[in-house]
């Protein structure tokens, strides 16, 4: 679910009814397509009402993608577009690389799937699914085994789902009930053994994903996780969390508001320990993050603002000795003040000088100059919108950049089924190049959540 508010909402759905005018797609030349130069290969999921796939896509020298291909998974995805606003949820880095495999939560099916990459074409199979130990697994992250090579530390986040407050006045509902998000929500619930964060080995010879154990589980009053990730040195593991927002209003309500956390634990061989977080009263949807230069730094997007703190779409955290305190807050998106931007996904750049915020009601990002020494946060550049794409309101989801810092892929995720292309300059500014609509997902362009593409990953050919 996304924080739409009621202007958005009538707006997305005009933007819809409009979708099939425009265009969705870049003619291609299939000779030129031939004879272009393959660096690498790009991945997302189509995450549908039906089985998901793996969407196989090449990348190409100049920046385009091409030569798709989608590979089953044999188990359910997770879009429900009758669910409160269409079944969106928020989540980053459900789709991930690890060593020779590419892994997918699939949290229709409460599942982690398997594939074996051939490297060298791209071809993926299917080795297994694996149970997620929870509920709607939402995002993976690993780091290696220190001391035993070819073997990989793999944390899953299972959100269970997505409680929340739609609309005001009369017509305010609690969802999934009155009962469910009224007394002390802290309180030990049944469903708590399943908004879990759950450790696995995974074997780089032959793929065989071991569960090991349960490193942590949450209460319903801040939410299930939206993103875990390790950081660079392996020493930490951070998870963000959704919280209890309130929605489709334009007068959030702190008093229908629970806070959303950032955890932090310190790692080591499999044992997650001083467990830690960071809470804002008025902030209820923390979703993506990136871990700073140093390990100490996070870059935290927020979604589910209260009207005061909407210069808090990116929060940057630092973790002390004790505590996890902020050091900084900025706002993200339009700065049209009758709006509050809700920022949800971000990507750093290889070089980690800029880090750029996705905004899903808006379609824009938010580019960040960055001090790559010590992460302090320098400029906001201009914004990066989805250019002469079509884009209706609520669709921008995943983004990464290729390994070169030349070429960013953006999803398209809710509405358009789409990954948009740019290339990125030295300054860090992007220009549009175009947009590839998904083969797999086109017949439902401009039908909103009858899929959710759900992660974005890619790797080079050496």
């Amino acid at each position: 679910m996304k924080g739409r508010d009621l202007y958005g909402a009538t707006m997305f759905m005009v933007a819809i009814s409009s979708a099939l005018a425009l265009t969705t797609t870049i003619p291609v030349d299939a000779q030129a397509v031939v004879t272009k130069r393959i660096v690498g290969y790009l991945y997302t999921t189509t995450n549908g009402e039906g089985i998901n796939e793996i969407v196989r896509l090449a990348r190409y020298e100049d920046g385009t993608v091409g030569d798709e291909k989608t590979y089953p998974t044999y188990v359910r995805g997770g879009a429900n577009h009758e669910a409160p606003a269409l079944g969106d949820y928020d989540a980053q880095g459900q789709t991930q690389i690890i060593g020779d495999f590419l892994l997918t939560a699939d949290i229709g099916a409460h599942s982690i799937s398997v594939f074996k990459i051939d490297r060298q074409s791209g071809e993926l199979t299917l080795i297994a699914s694996v149970n997620s130990y929870g509920r709607k697994p939402v995002s993976i992250s690993s780091m290696p085994v220190v001391g035993q090579p070819g073997m990989f530390w793999v944390a899953v986040g299972n959100q269970w789902d997505q409680p929340t407050v739609i609309y005001e006045g009369d017509k305010l509902r609690r969802l999934p009930s009155d009962q469910f998000l009224t007394g002390d929500l802290s309180k030990p619930h049944p469903s708590d053994k399943d908004r879990t964060i759950e450790l696995y080995r995974l074997d780089n010879r032959d793929g065989t994903l071991t569960h090991v154990r349960t490193l942590d589980h949450f209460s319903r009053e801040n939410g299930g996780a939206s993103q875990v990730a390790f950081s660079p040195d392996g020493r930490k593991l951070a998870v963000s969390t959704w919280g209890i927002p309130h929605f489709l209003t334009r007068d959030h309500k702190l008093e229908e508001m629970h806070p959303s956390r950032v955890y932090i634990y310190d790692f080591d061989n499999g044992m997650a320990s001083r467990r830690r977080y960071f809470e804002e009263a008025g902030i209820s949807g923390s979703v993506g993050f990136e871990w700073g230069p140093r390990a100490d730094l996070l870059y935290v997007t927020n979604f589910s603002i209260i009207n005061a703190k909407s210069n808090n779409g990116l929060t940057v955290l630092k973790d002390g000795s004790k505590q996890v305190t902020k050091v900084a807050n900025y706002s993200t998106g339009q700065t049209n003040p009758k709006d509050i931007d809700e920022a949800c996904w971000s990507t750093l750049s290889p070089k980690k000088d800029m880090l750029y915020v996705v905004s899903y009601v808006t379609n824009v990002i938010t580019p960040f100059r960055l001090d790559p020494v010590s992460g302090k946060v320098v400029k906001r550049l201009p914004l990066i919108t989805r250019g002469n794409g079509y884009a209706p309101s609520s669709d921008s989801k995943d983004v990464t950049i290729s390994s070169d810092g030349k070429h960013m892929y953006w999803l398209g995720s809710f509405a358009s089924y789409s990954v948009n292309l740019y290339d990125i300059a030295s300054d860090g500014s992007a220009t549009f190049k175009g947009q590839y609509t998904l083969a797999a997902t086109k017949e439902a362009v401009g039908q909103p959540g009858v899929y959710d593409l759900a992660g974005i990953a890619q790797y080079d050919l050496k």
